[in-house]
This record gives C-alpha cells, sequence and structure tokens, in this order.
C-alpha cells in the first residue's frame, strides 16, 4: 500500500514560533523536498501517493565506505583516539549486516587491534594506556564476536574482565562507565552484554541492576540514564535489553512505556528522535526502533503481532534520507544536510534490518523451568528468531540486509557461535541467586 503523503501531517508551532519549532520545519522542509520526488505533483492536491518501488540501499557504496575507513583514518580522526574498539564494531557490524565478508586478513587485523587495548586488570580501554571503559569493552567483545573463531574469542580474560566489572558495580546496582566515571543505565546496559556473553554472570553481579533501571524510568513513561533525569531513546533501549538479559521486565511500567516509545516516531518524517519535541536522526532507527521487539516480548505479543511502530515509514526514512544520492561517497547519515559516518552507517542498518525482519519470540516456545539458572541466558537469547512471513522490504527487493539481534544489534549467526563457545566453558557462577 504506497503512503500519503501530505503537508498537513507537518509540525504545528500553533502561532508560537521558537527556535525548536524552526529547526523541525526546516528538517521537514528537507525531509518534504526528497519524498516529492518519489510523488506525481498533480496527485498532492488529494494527498500524495509516494512511489516506494525505485527506493535502493547502496550496498557496493557503503561496503566501498566502510572498507576504505578499515584502510586508515584520516588525521581528523585523533581526536576520536578513545574510541577505537567502537571502530572495530561499527565497521564490523555494517559490513555484516550487509552480508559483506570479513576475511581472515580483516579478522587478523581486528585481533591485533583489540589484544593490546584490554588492561592486566581486566576489561577493553578505548586507546593505549588509557583506562578500561565499560563501553570501550562492549564494543570490543561485539566485536570480538563479529570476527568469530577461537583465536578471537580467547582475547578475553574473563575472570579478569568479571574483577574489574565488579569494580565498577555500585551498592544501588548501577555501574560506573570506568573508575571515578559517569554512572547510567548505559553501565548496567554494557555490563550485562558482557557478562551474558562471557558466561561470567552471577549474584554478585546482577544484584540491583534492574531495580536501578525501574528507577529511571520517567513520569513520561521512558527510561533516563538516571532517577529523576529527562527519558532518552538511547538509554531506553539499554534498558529494556539489560531487563531482558535479566528476565525483570516487572520493574517498569510497560503502558507508560510503550505510549512514550510509540511517540517517538515523527509522522511527516517517519523516522524517530530520541526526546520529546526533538529532530528525527538516523541513529534512532536502532536506539528506539530497536527496542520495540523487546518491548513486544515484554507485553506478550511476540510472534503475533507487528511492531508497534510503521516499519515501512522508517525504511523510507532510512533509504531516501540517511543516504545522500548527489555523491557515490557512501555512508549513512543522521538528516539531510549532515555528512555520512561510521556511527551512523551501523546503526542505520541495524535498524533497517529489524524494520525489514520481524524478530521475536514465538510464544509457543518452551517455557523455561529454572530461571534462576546461568544456563537460561543463553536459551533466552537463542530463543529469538525471524518470523519470514512477517518480513517487509521497501523498494528494491536487493535492498534486504541480514536480520539481528536486538538485544545485542549484531547478526544470529556470529551471535550463536559466540554463545556456543563461551557456554561450553565453566561458569563463574551456575545460579543467578
Amino acid at each position: 500500500m504506497p503512503h500519503l503523503f501530505s503537508y498537513d501531517f507537518r509540525y504545528d508551532d500553533n502561532g508560537y514560533e521558537t527556535e525548536t519549532s524552526r529547526k523541525q520545519l526546516d528538517v521537514e522542509d528537507s525531509v518534504g523536498n526528497i519524498y516529492l520526488d518519489s510523488i506525481e505533483p498533480s496527485s498532492l492536491k488529494y494527498g500524495g501517493d509516494i512511489d516506494d518501488s525505485k527506493h535502493r540501499l547502496f550496498k557496493d557504496r557503503h561496503e566501498q565506505f566502510l572498507r576504505n575507513m578499515i584502510g586508515g583514518l584520516p588525521s581528523g580522526f585523533k581526536v576520536l583516539d578513545a574510541s577505537q574498539p567502537w571502530f572495530s564494531l561499527w565497521c564490523l557490524n555494517s559490513l555484516s549486516i550487509m552480508g559483506c565478508e570479513i576475511d581472515d586478513e580483516l579478522q587478523g587485523r581486528t585481533i591485533d587491534t583489540l589484544k593490546p587495548l584490554q588492561d592486566p586488570e581486566g576489561g577493553f580501554c578505548g586507546g593505549n594506556r588509557q583506562l578500561p571503559h565499560l563501553a570501550g569493552s562492549y564494543a570490543a567483545v561485539l566485536a570480538i564476536a563479529l570476527v568469530g573463531g577461537e583465536d578471537a574469542y580467547r582475547i578475553v580474560d574473563r575472570e579478569a574482565m568479571y574483577r574489574w566489572l565488579m569494580t565498577m558495580k555500585n551498592a544501588d546496582g548501577s555501574f560506573s562507565m570506568h573508575k571515578d566515571g559517569e554512572v547510567d543505565v548505559r553501565g548496567v546496559y554494557c555490563a550485562m552484554v558482557i557478562a551474558s556473553l562471557l558466561n561470567i554472570m552471577t549474584p554478585d553481579l546482577v544484584r540491583g541492576a534492574a531495580e536501578f533501571i525501574g528507577r529511571c524510568q520517567t513520569c513520561e513513561g521512558g527510561i533516563g540514564p538516571f532517577p529523576g533525569v529527562e527519558a532518552h531513546g538511547g538509554y531506553t533501549l539499554c534498558g529494556l535489553a539489560a531487563l531482558e538479559i535479566l528476565d525483570r521486565f516487572d520493574t517498569v511500567n510497560l503502558t507508560r512505556l510503550a505510549r512514550w516509545m510509540s511517540a517517538r516516531q515523527l509522522g511527516f518524517e517517519g523516522g524517530f528522535n530520541g526526546r520529546t519535541n526533538k529532530l528525527v536522526d538516523g541513529c534512532y532507527s536502532y536506539w528506539v526502533g530497536g527496542a520495540f521487539p523487546i518491548l513486544q516480548k515484554a507485553l506478550e505479543r511476540a510472534g503475533r503481532d507487528d511492531y508497534l511502530y510503521d516499519r515501512a515509514a522508517l525504511q523510507r526514512y532510512i533509504l531516501a534520507c540517511c543516504q545522500d544520492t548527489t555523491n557515490d561517497m557512501g555512508g549513512l547519515r543522521d538528516k539531510p544536510g549532515k555528512s555520512p559516518d561510521l556511527y551512523h552507517t551501523m546503526y542505520c542498518l541495524v535498524g533497517l534490518s529489524l524494520s525489514q525482519h520481524y524478530v521475536g519470540v514465538d510464544p509457543s516456545a518452551k517455557k523455561l523451568e529454572d530461571k534462576t539458572s546461568v544456563y537460561t541466558i543463553p536459551v533466552r537469547m537463542m530463543q529469538w528468531d525471524v518470523s519470514p512471513p512477517q518480513k517487509l522490504v521497501l523498494g528494491l527487493p536487493s535492498n534486504a540486509v541480514v536480520p539481528v539481534h536486538p538485544v545485542y544489534s549484531i547478526p544470529f549467526r556470529p551471535l550463536a557461535a559466540c554463545v556456543k563457545y563461551f557456554y561450553s566453558l565453566p561458569p563463574l557462577s551456575s545460579s543467578l541467586v
């Protein structure tokens, strides 16, 4: 069914112009001009039908963009020296989602890059001789999962990683991002992803984490970085994903959460914003869009109903507005007028994947009897699956990308191989209680 385009769907400032409303209307102008190219002008007086059939994901351009970045970054990137594990994750995951090969050379280069970044006391640093950091450790572990193989898996010192995670753990259930660093929901999410993948979950590590996330839910319904702070799309995904790992959705009000999340999709643009009265941004295709499959499961709707957002509208925004079709540079971006970068390339692609493939848990899947065993975690992770009848690929059939896991944001195959390896090793604890 074609999408009805109308300027009636634009933001209404009710006659009170502000800097925020002006920026919103400027973005809508740029998006509207792009959508108008796919509409027969004579149909606009009745509401124009956007022709989605020609939308194309320029995979070849994006692959070249990523491989150029892997080959060596310009000198201006030295300001991001503390993000070295992230560059590996952004590039490797983007390539994987588009179905591109991660060959032996790239695998070896990734291992050589990440190995020196592991601190002897545990955790991965963002750059050489820096403090180990939870976000950098999260990115490094996921990058290791993506390249796969025992040579990569054996990089990680599990025992040291666990000891370091416990030094980041706070009495209220939260985690500091690094020694004497900031405390927010990201820390809980990063710690739970790392521990659940490496098979180092223990009662001490998880104690109070779900309750801390619950205290971060705001009056709006979303989840903020810490108690008393405005709800944000990224922290909401982090909180929901951590609760899925912990199997503890009882600490949040799911009805209010669903209402807030649904309000993040913008009616004119089709993409998501991250907070109330903020602009659309391609990265929230994952940081908000990726939270919907987890919400579906929490609401016990997974496997039966479609997501609580417009999947086609999101894909339209990514394909039409997050790609610059005026040059051959490649890469994806925040919004029209912005430059492509590795961060937005990966998260636009993850969001595109999750909007194409309906990912959920079959309601008829075997219920786990003992929820306290550490081995329930990999079983629950691998119960997630794709429902082929609910696949929706906007535009050309070649736009289809590889399905990803909503909690870990990487494709299922490398994730399963990583889980199989680390859960063949002895756990640090047999029970989560």
